[in-house]
């Protein structure tokens, strides 16, 4: 669109487009000045009136108008005014600043940038300046402002634009209209004025664009990359275009810039003469502008917990059962629950079998007599008195799987068992679990106890083993416990084996990148290296090295010209080592770039995490000329290297997956970053939430959210009501969840309050879903503290409650402590991670670490006590290839905002606070000193930098206004920053007086910089601690992309099979359910799933190496690069390789911090080449029994380290924390 200007008879310049301008009626405003009295306040932050005495006498407002239009005005030609067109007077002015009225009683005289005058609400706002229209100048000060005007609108040669403002007195002269147009700020105003007509041309180039594009057609995702085309298109090359987007950096994606200023672009277009059309876009109710929703809200009918009957079961006596009521499913959704559980091969229970449930005769221990053990019988014996000590209360028989026997020279056998425990020796001994009579194999052995003969048996017992319907009055058994995680696992065949008996195999083969264990500068990082050749009989492996560019290269990088190198850049070199296997550890992955990709920093994802997930890449190579080292760019690599995959897979086999308490979506974009899952469904109550996670979504129009209570939504799926964006069951394969933390968050003042046990009663919503929809996979998270027990209730545990409703369904379970400072996040922030596993399906194991602490700054954790006085689930420690990452990383390449007054940050838009602070606490922050590091108003007082005006009254025992410190961790970003608070942590900038940003709220999180979060401000921040750490969420994505490829080839992510009924006789849906039976065989269908071969990503025509040491080779050879084929298949490899694993003891009075255990993950299987290593002996392990002569034995291999097998996928694991 153009607009006609209307010039008055004495100026040349354009007038303000009448169709952009707004009608705002106020009160007169009174000017009196008011006085503050902190005096440690920046004096850049005030209008200069405010003690500044004018070089020229102040003139009325009033008196300047009349001046101009005696001396001045000539009457505007009858034919350029309408016949009720008042004539138009521009008057020009200078050297102004624009401020809070100084009757405002918390911010007079403040200054403030034009487009906050009427958002979010509209303000009270004076300037003070020169007016000047020809010879006529005048100083007025305090002038009240009505209306702003900006004209360029439709303007498709100048990109530019001219503000106009009017006051409350020259809007009403009878004979003119007449406006001020903004000339020159005083430098001081500068900061806040450029600001302003930067946004004032970005909603110019916005509202143009929306204008030519069809109604309804404007989405937030058109500002991804079609608004940049068009912007590119229309100002190809001018100039002053160029200057103004490279003030952004240059971005392409403006959606982040788009809804910082939302409000005012949306008051901009109500004020024009097509607003109709401008206004008639999905957009606007996206970014949820003027209260405005895209995600229609569900109304909340339920003010309970709603629970299925079987959960309900286990939740109704928790200190918060009160707020729980159950519901039980109606008939067509029990059909489709039984379906599913017959399809994912879980047992019928006595509930679901109803009265077609015959009982078998009862269990009954049968004594032995003169016949012999046999292994695979299931024994029992009566415990001894010094068992009873460690294992308290123990007032029942223990039963015992035998693996072998030995029979000795007096007749007597000598038995090698694996323990089988009762649910109540397990860490759900807290709970209540429906089943009594199930019972769980172990990967405990008595190897390394003292004997069990056959004269302590007291007899045998006939158990079930895997059954397809559980009887309510036999034993059986259906999972292996496993002792060191406190896991529930699958049984397979292998699990009756212990670990002592298995060979350990050394898995890798020519061409890999690995991990080397080395030590540098009294540390033991974890360095990437190529496999060169492996030498079988001796035990030996020779390596290539890959140097860090960064680190080890900085002054050659520098010769090179490289600047801002990541941290996980490497450069290949021709040193090559031979060293011991057990050096070796887990796989890594490397990307070749080219050197248009590192010159246009176009590092892929994943490869520009800085070495998250243990991601590499590499595009030079070092090598030596003239007695000196230069770096050139790769051009052939050795053909066996194998690099890591061009990008995540995203196939049509990922999984279905819901996610409840979704909050922003963090959680769910993270595991959708690592290949395996799409959400399809998300639930949430926050309106900003669901409309952020539908802004960030790949493809919103396919993400159903539902915007309402858990509990509404949950009632409609019993109900079996039929809406398009609630699945029905059999089509969700992972559910995710974030549940309420506040209900057991340190920091709620009242956990007893109604609102607190509603939260906290909210945990089991996550069991409830699980009940009904019956995926393949689900993740839970929440505060550490969820394991705490409470005072009043110490027989009752959260954690242990739920594990036991989900064991009792039938699903694996594993809990894990994560702390982000692991997953290359920069916080502080440490969670419980719980995951699930259909039977059979590979676990979700816990991630391996890339960053570490030292381990001095790491304290000890764990999520509580076992029966036995021994902790689980407690904190790792061991060697990771990078440190931690600092907090100083949050602010990297941001600008000194100084106090963020301004709150408009051009480059960055979400660089401002949530809220603008008090004039006394921006003094106050002035009196914090910066070092040494840390410090907040403890150490300011208590160093006399605090004036008694700023003082607080009431004493601060906590840490109110302390800086971050720069080279540690950002505390955990909490919902609220507050820097007053006592108990939240430190939130103050260590170099500049302010909170931290939301924009750095978010890198602490892990937020990537370009990704919208919807809302205002206080609600972004919110958001964002609301939220699961990014690095986490995606480290947890890759896990489940591993567990989803070591799966059994049949299996297809969408829970069905090929050959299903091969394997079930699965019910039709119109089948009658007394029909159906179930074929599931003792051993599951999935028992004998294992990882892809090496030999899939390697020719089989590979050159091998010689046994000996390599020469130097050139960097040159005309060899070929060979690409892995997808991520996942990648993952199979590069997780489950075996590396020592420390667990950190919590520490306790009488004890310091010690390193309790070692750990090793499963190693991949079918390499082409494997060396077996035989294990002479096991290393320390918890013995169930009392035994003194129990030595601590560590494992010795004949060959390298030995790769014990991860009882998670496949077998038991070596050892558990000690006895506290």
């Amino acid at each position: 669109m153009a607009f006609k200007s209307r010039i008055s008879a004495i100026t040349d310049h354009t007038e303000p487009s009448r169709s952009a301008l707004s009608s705002r009626a106020s009160n007169t405003t009174n000017v009196a000045n008011i006085k503050t009295p902190v005096s440690r306040l920046n004096k850049s932050d005030f209008a200069r009136s405010r003690s500044w005495a004018p070089p020229v006498s102040i003139t009325p407002e009033s008196k300047a108008l009349e001046s101009i239009k005696e001396r001045q005005w000539k009457r505007q030609p009858k034919d350029q005014c309408g016949p009720t067109t008042k004539p138009l007077l521009i008057v020009d002015v200078h050297d102004f600043e624009i401020y809070h009225a100084p009757t405002t009683d918390k911010r007079a005289y403040e200054l403030i940038s034009l487009h906050y005058l009427e958002v979010p609400v509209s303000k009270k706002l004076c300037f003070d300046g020169f007016i000047r229209v020809g010879t006529v100048n005048h100083y007025i000060q305090a002038v009240g402002i009505q209306d702003c005007s900006i004209e360029g609108y439709g303007d498709e040669e100048n990109p530019g634009i001219i503000a106009y403002i009017r006051s409350f007195a020259s809007s009403k002269d009878q004979s003119l209209e007449i406006w001020y147009r903004l000339r020159n700020a005083t430098p001081n105003y500068q900061r806040f004025h450029e600001p302003f007509l930067w946004v004032a041309q970005l909603g110019k180039h916005v509202l143009d664009y929306i204008e030519e594009q069809p109604v309804h057609s404007v989405t937030l995702l058109s500002f991804r990359k079609a608004f940049h085309s068009w912007l590119t298109g229309r100002f190809p090359n001018n100039n002053e275009f160029k200057q103004w987007h490279t003030a952004f950096r240059q971005q392409k994606d403006f959606r982040i810039a788009l809804h910082a200023y939302i409000e005012y672009f949306y008051h901009q277009a109500f004020n024009l003469s097509t607003s109709k059309q401008l206004l008639n876009q999905p957009l606007w109710a996206e970014c949820m502008a003027k209260g405005l929703t895209f995600v229609k809200p569900q109304q909340e009918i339920l003010d309970y917990t709603l629970a299925t009957p079987d959960v309900y079961a286990c939740f109704k006596h928790m200190y918060f059962g009160e707020q729980i009521r159950e519901r039980c499913p109606v008939r067509s959704v029990q059909l489709e629950q039984e379906r599913r559980k017959r399809k994912l091969g879980i047992a019928q229970t006595p509930h679901a079998l109803g009265s077609r449930n015959h009982l078998h005769s009862l269990n009954r221990c049968q004594p032995y007599g003169a016949s012999l053990v046999r292994v695979g019988d299931v024994v029992v014996f009566t415990p001894e008195k010094n068992d009873g000590m460690i294992w308290k209360n123990t007032s029942w028989d223990w039963l015992a799987y035998v693996q072998d026997t030995q029979l000795l020279d007096d007749g007597t056998q000598r038995l090698y068992v694996l323990w089988i425990y009762q649910s109540c020796e397990t860490n759900i001994y807290k709970a209540e679990y429906p089943f009594k009579n199930e019972v769980f194999l172990s990967d405990n052995c008595n190897c390394t106890e003292g004997e069990l003969l056959s004269t302590d048996i007291k007899g045998k017992y006939n158990l079930d083993w895997c059954p397809p319907s559980i009887e309510k009055d036999r034993l059986f058994i259906r999972q292996t416990y496993i002792t060191q995680d406190s896991a529930f696992v699958s049984l397979r065949d292998e699990h009756k084996t212990c670990v002592c008996r298995k060979k350990d195999v050394f898995l890798h083969c020519p061409g890999d990148t690995v991990y080397m264990g080395s030590t540098l500068n009294e540390e033991e990082p974890l360095e990437p290296v190529l496999i060169h050749n492996i030498h079988q009989a001796t035990g030996l492996v020779t390596v290539r090295r890959m140097s860090r560019l960064k680190r080890d290269c900085a002054e050659i990088a520098t010769r090179a010209h490289r600047v801002d190198i990541a941290p996980n850049e490497l450069v290949f070199t021709d040193q090559y080592e031979t060293l011991a296997m057990s050096r070796i550890q887990r796989r890594c992955s490397v990307k070749i770039l080219t050197k248009s990709d590192i010159e246009s920093n176009q590092v892929p994802f994943p490869y520009n995490l800085g070495g998250a997930g243990d991601f590499w890449f590499m595009a030079m190579g070092l090598v030596e000329a003239n007695g000196k080292q230069h770096l050139v760019y790769l051009q052939n690599l050795p053909k066996s290297f194998k690099q890591g995959p061009d990008v995540l897979e995203r196939s049509e086999g990922t999984l279905r997956g819901l996610s409840i308490f979704s909050g922003g979506g963090s959680l769910d974009r993270g595991l959708e970053e690592g290949g395996a899952v799409k959400i399809h469904t998300a639930v949430d109550f926050s309106a900003e939430a669901c409309h952020t996670q539908r802004a960030n979504a790949q493809d919103p129009e396919n993400l159903h959210i539902y915007c309402g209570s858990v509990d509404d939504y949950l009632d409609t799926v019993l109900r079996g009501k039929d809406q398009k964006f609630i699945p029905r069951v059999g089509e969700v394969d992972l559910i995710v969840a974030g549940s309420p933390c506040p209900g057991f968050s340190t920091l709620q003042q009242d956990w007893q309050s109604s609102q607190s046990l509603r939260n906290a009663s909210h945990i089991s919503t996550f069991c409830s879903f699980i009940d009904v929809y019956r995926p393949l996979y689900g993740i839970l998270e929440n505060v550490v503290n969820m394991s705490s027990t409470r005072k009043g209730y110490e027989d009752q545990n959260v954690l242990s409650q739920v594990v036991a409703s989900l064991v009792s369904m039938g699903y694996q379970v594993n809990q894990f402590i994560m702390d982000a400072w692991c997953y290359s996040s920069k916080q502080q922030r440490s969670r419980i991670i719980l995951t699930i596993a259909a039977p059979g399906l590979n676990p979700i194991l816990q991630p391996w670490h890339t960053h570490r602490r030292a381990h001095k700054d790491t304290k000890g954790r764990s999520l509580g006590m076992l029966p036995n006085g021994q902790r689980f689930g407690e904190r790792e420690y061991y060697s990771t290839p990078f440190a931690y990452v600092s907090a100083g990383n949050i602010s990297y390449g941001l600008p000194n905002i100084g106090n963020s007054l301004v709150q408009t940050c051009i480059p960055f838009p979400d660089h401002r606070l949530p809220a603008i602070p008090s004039r006394k606490d921006r003094a106050l922050l002035t009196c914090i000193p910066k070092n040494p590091p840390g410090c907040g108003y403890k150490e300011a007082e208590r160093l006399g930098l605090i004036p008694e005006a700023l003082k607080k009254s009431t004493r601060s025992d906590g840490r109110p206004y302390a800086r971050i410190k720069e080279a540690a961790l950002v505390p955990t970003i909490t919902t609220t920053s507050n820097m007053r608070d006592n108990y939240n942590g430190a939130s103050v900038h260590w170099d500049q007086d302010r909170s931290i940003s939301i924009l750095e709220a978010r890198r602490a999180q892990g937020y990537p910089d370009d990704e919208p979060i919807i809302g205002k401000l206080k609600e972004q921040y919110k958001i964002v601690g609301n939220g699961v750490d990014r690095k986490v969420a995606f480290a947890m994505g890759l896990s489940l992309s591993q567990a989803i490829e070591k799966n059994a080839s049949d299996f297809a992510a969408n829970g069905m099979t090929p050959s299903a009924s091969e394997m079930y006789s699965l019910a039709d849906d119109t089948e009658d359910e007394k029909n159906v039976t179930s074929a599931l065989s003792q051993e599951h269908r999935y028992s004998g799933s294992v990882a892809k071969r090496d030999s899939e990503y390697l020719e089989l025509d590979v050159d091998r190496p010689s046994e000996t040491s390599p020469r130097t080779s050139t960097l040159s050879q005309t060899d070929t690069v060979q690409e892995a084929p997808g991520l996942r298949k990648r993952l199979s490899q590069h997780f489950t390789n075996s590396i020592g694993r420390l667990s950190l003891q919590s520490p306790s009075k009488n004890q310091t911090l010690s390193i309790l255990t070692k750990r090793r993950r499963e190693p991949d299987t079918g390499d082409e080449e494997i060396v077996t290593v035989e294990t002479s002996s096991p290393s320390e392990r918890p013995g169930k029994r009392a035994k003194p002569s129990r030595k601590s034995q560590s494992s010795a291999v004949t060959a390298g380290e030995s790769h014990r097998k991860d009882s998670m996928s496949s077998s038991g694991r070596s050892a558990s924390s000690s006895a506290q």
